[in-house]
């Protein structure tokens, strides 16, 4: 896995998981846990994509997770700079792999946070 992109979600994780700490936030550590689980899983399977369409799905996929995850934990789980992490990890996975182009928001389809 790209050493960016583990930093990104390391730094997205820890986010979540400090302003749990610090507020009234009506998620818990297991969502968190979930969270950083779809974004593995994503990575996983983009790996095994092979060509635009293919890794378009896996997206889709990731983002209608996330969509879930994030009415579960009461809308709070993703607010903007975790949005912003969140886009930028898949985008720049899937430009590594030559499927997307750098600057384009590829799960603005199918993202409700």
């Amino acid at each position: 896995m790209n050493e960016r992109l583990v930093s990104k979600k390391a730094e997205l994780l820890r986010g979540m998981l400090e302003y749990r700490e610090d507020g009234d936030a009506e998620y818990s550590e297991q969502d968190v846990a979930e969270c950083g689980r779809i974004l593995d899983r994503y990575l996983e399977d983009l790996a095994s994509a092979v060509d635009r369409a293919g890794a378009l799905s896996v997206v889709r996929t990731t983002v209608l997770a996330l969509n879930e995850l994030n009415e579960r934990a009461g809308e709070q789980l993703i607010e903007t700079d975790q949005r912003e992490l969140i886009c930028s990890i898949i985008i720049e996975a899937g430009a590594l792999r030559g499927f997307n182009g750098a600057d384009e928001d590829v799960t603005e389809e199918w993202r409700e946070w």
